[in-house]
């Protein structure tokens, strides 16, 4: 009788024991670097919190001497506060607001975008995983309800805030690329309507492309209102800062220390501080906490750190280049970052002229052009306006230049962007009044 084989042969296998095979020693080490990192990091917390104080204490001992009180009775009874979106009234203007309603003077509050371009916080807030138009509308009418209940904190009524209703997404490409002239003259209108003597801006020197721009069209409007006699006179200009590098330092809720400007713009403006009681501080925290579509973990500690003992308005003092900023890089790409717009000298033979004039622009970048990006700047005067590209020096592939057909003289605004496709990456304003500066108080 035949015996059926098996088809199957079974081997018999040695199998090591799992601690002692390769996959296991591997997936080891890489656990045991993970846990040496987090430790690491957990020990460095605690080093990198005291070098930010030691850092603040000499930034202190440097810049102190260049603040100054802000003179209140020197900004007349009406004065603008422009917000770029809505919180920055509140973070960077929330206890001059308070000392302005203790004087009796009650200031307007002009929020230009509504502040759609937080992709992250939509996501997070409207629970979406693909944003629609009709989400976008819901997150700036939540931001809308927010600034108002933070105005109520503070003592403002609504009838105090104007939201001009831009999408940020879309303001930068159209004025800078397009030469949309409607937001230059909606903030114009608003102006007119308030015959502000003092105006609140954003910085020119803002790292965030939105707060810069805001600041140009700022200038812009008033130009046009003193030059078409809307005005009787210029108003006062302060501008206030947000965004730039480590600014403010150390970070976090912090009220006990000063709110100081950064070093290397110590000598671009004048600086003024303006000191906050307890109280005043307390008011500007509990209207911070009205924005909650702004409390995310990579944020909220950020804005957190402009509740502090005092706030900060640079009045900016006349200059025709701004300072180079190659120590504050903004982006991974070197050929992204603006470091320096400036102008040549004058036309010699109008030189000793009041009203001087300028032939050429240039734009400094932290590296070398990239030629997927769109280099240009954005001229704008009371009566004309127009958008040059920069090409890249023949010599030196950082240093981009445009020669202009027509002189340029002051009043003007000219703005130097970087771009790709319709997105502004990097923005960078000049401003230039008559007397070359602006108008001294």
């Amino acid at each position: 009788m035949e015996m059926k084989v098996s088809r199957w042969k079974h081997k018999s296998r040695t199998h090591k024991p799992v601690f002692l095979s390769r996959k296991w020693k591997r997936r080891k080490k890489v656990w045991r670097g993970i846990f040496w990192l987090a430790l690491l990091g957990l020990a460095a917390v605690p080093s990198i919190h005291w070098a930010n104080l030691l850092l603040y204490q000499k930034q202190l001992q440097n810049t102190q001497s260049f603040l100054l009180p802000l003179p209140l009775t020197k900004l007349g009874d009406r004065v603008a506060v422009v917000s770029p979106h809505p919180d920055d009234e509140t973070l960077g203007c929330a206890g001059l607001i308070q000392k302005l309603l203790q004087h009796g003077i009650k200031p307007l509050v002009i929020v230009v975008t509504n502040g759609d371009g937080f992709d992250a916080s939509i996501h997070l807030k409207l629970y979406e995983v693909k944003i629609k138009p009709e989400d976008r509308a819901t997150y700036a009418e939540m931001r809308q309800k927010e600034t108002l209940a933070a105005m109520q904190k503070l003592g403002l009524t609504s009838e105090q805030v104007v939201f001009l209703g831009f999408s940020e997404r879309t303001l930068a490409a159209n004025w800078l690329l397009n030469g949309n002239e409607k937001f230059v003259n909606a903030l114009a209108d608003c102006l007119r309507k308030f015959q502000p003597t003092t105006v609140i801006l954003p910085s020119r020197y803002d790292d965030h492309p939105i707060h810069a721009v805001v600041c140009g069209l700022g200038w812009a409007a008033l130009f046009q209102l003193v030059s078409e006699n809307q005005l009787s006179q210029m108003p006062r200009v302060l501008e206030f800062l947000i965004h730039y590098g480590e600014f403010p330092r150390p970070q976090g809720f912090q009220p006990s220390l000063e709110l100081l400007p950064p070093s290397d713009l110590i000598l671009t403006a004048r600086w003024y501080y303006l000191p906050l009681s307890a109280h005043m501080s307390h008011k500007k925290w509990e209207a911070l906490k009205c924005y909650r579509t702004q409390q995310l973990p990579l944020t909220w500690r950020f804005l957190k750190s402009f509740v502090r003992a005092n706030e900060l308005f640079a009045e900016p003092l006349p200059l025709t280049v701004q300072p180079d900023r190659r120590s504050e890089p903004r982006s991974l790409l070197a050929g992204l970052d603006i470091t320096q717009i400036g102008l040549d000298s004058p036309d010699p033979i109008r030189a000793v002229s009041q009203r001087p004039e300028w032939r050429h622009i240039s734009v400094r970048l932290r590296g070398k052009a990239n030629s997927h990006f769109r280099y240009g700047i954005r001229i704008w005067q009371p009566k004309s306006h127009q958008t040059l590209t920069l090409m890249p020096n023949s010599k030196e592939k950082q240093t981009l230049t445009a020669k202009l057909s027509v002189p340029l003289s002051p009043p003007a605004v000219v703005t130097a962007f970087t771009a790709y496709g319709k997105h502004i990456l990097d923005v960078a304003p000049l401003v230039l009044t008559d007397g070359v500066g602006h108008e001294s108080h």
